[in-house]
């Protein structure tokens, strides 16, 4: 057992009811969160091509597409989105011996899979398991393996992915199977700089390219590929920052119009949250988003101790300590008053 300093790493023996079923099972897959990112994405691929090496029959299905900034993955491996309309696509998941959701541990997260996954579990068809890293997990796996000390899905994966390696005698990081797990791992640390990112995880990273993953080649692909639309989308965003409360706060609404007006999509609002928190006084930032459905995506960060995602699970969302969201399912207007004096109490509540 290995020790970090945010905590211990799960022994190898500890992943033997999931080696178990993984083993057992033929046809797998593998989805993650709506609105996916580099950690869900990067991990399916990484675990897909790991079970495929192994015999294994494996989709990647998601509930949302693939961002630009990541459609390289798909390269690696292929990876589908979910029509529910589509009777052959709900046949297909229908037929699976197992549902892998990664980088999330409640239900609703697998937007319109669950209800067919649910659907075939209760049948008797089809195990569910789940490797997440995110605070307070709901219970609906046969298997689950949350564990909040990790920085990533990734981190979970490699561990998983070494421990099945060390029950066959295999080697099973494969060149490409590292670039994925690089791809997750440095995402979700915010390229190694946030809390979780311990000495393990840079030790991680130091294998991984070892067997091939190339650091500077992938944070290219991800964080320099802006289209024009998205420049101009993070232009008019920037522009719009309020700055309230004497500085601990920091707000952005994205309107559909905005969208609209500089030509760019929903998967471009994701690379500004970042910004929000550039103010050294800010303590929370918040990014609203309007969805073109009329629903409300709010986005939080915060500095120090302030558990965002207690904020974000009173709208039924959740996440990290220092980064939550959650989806409104009203309006922005409605969202974005109650919004505001929720975070101004919460703020408020934290500081006394």
């Amino acid at each position: 057992m290995i020790l970090s300093e945010h905590g211990r790493t799960l022994r190898n023996d500890e992943w033997t009811p999931l080696i178990d079923m993984l083993l057992d099972a033929q046809h797998v897959v593998i989805t993650t969160h709506e609105n996916s990112d580099g950690d869900g994405l990067g991990s399916e691929v990484a675990l897909a091509l790991v079970l495929k090496s192994l015999g294994k029959e494996v989709s990647i299905v998601n509930p949302t597409e693939v961002p630009p900034n990541y459609q390289f993955l798909k390269s690696l491996y292929g990876i589908s989105h979910f029509n529910p309309r589509s009777e052959e696509e709900i046949q297909d998941l229908s037929l699976s011996d197992v549902c892998i959701l990664l980088d999330a541990n409640l239900r609703d997260r697998m937007g319109p899979l669950w209800p067919h996954v649910s659907f075939s579990r209760e049948l008797g068809r089809m195990k569910v398991l789940c490797i997440d890293h995110h605070l307070e997990p709901e219970d609906f796996a046969d298997v689950m393996v949350c564990e909040s000390y990790a920085s990533s899905a990734g981190e979970l994966v490699y561990d998983f992915v070494n421990a099945l390696g060390e029950r066959l005698s295999q080697e099973l990081i494969t060149p490409k199977v590292a670039e994925a797990l690089y791809v997750a791992i440095m995402t979700d640390t915010g390229s190694f700089r946030f809390p979780k990112t311990s000495p393990y995880v840079y030790r991680i990273a130091g294998d991984l390219v070892s067997k091939g993953a190339d650091p500077s080649e992938i944070y290219d692909r991800i964080y320099n590929s802006l289209t024009s639309s998205a420049l101009k989308l993070l232009g008019a965003a920037l522009s719009s920052i309020a700055i309230l409360d004497e500085g601990l706060i920091s707000w952005l609404f994205i309107s559909q119009q905005m969208i609209r007006d500089t030509g760019s999509r929903m998967f471009d609002t994701d690379l500004i949250i970042r910004y929000l928190l550039s103010v050294p006084s800010v303590k929370i930032a918040v990014l609203i988003v309007e969805m073109p459905d009329g629903r409300t995506k709010a986005s939080f960060r915060s500095r120090g101790r302030i558990f965002v995602n207690q904020l974000a699970k009173k709208y039924g969302g959740g996440g990290h300590m220092n980064a939550a969201g959650c989806l409104f399912q009203f309006a922005s207007d409605k969202a974005r008053k109650v919004l505001l004096d929720d975070v101004r109490l919460f703020l408020k509540n934290h500081n006394s």
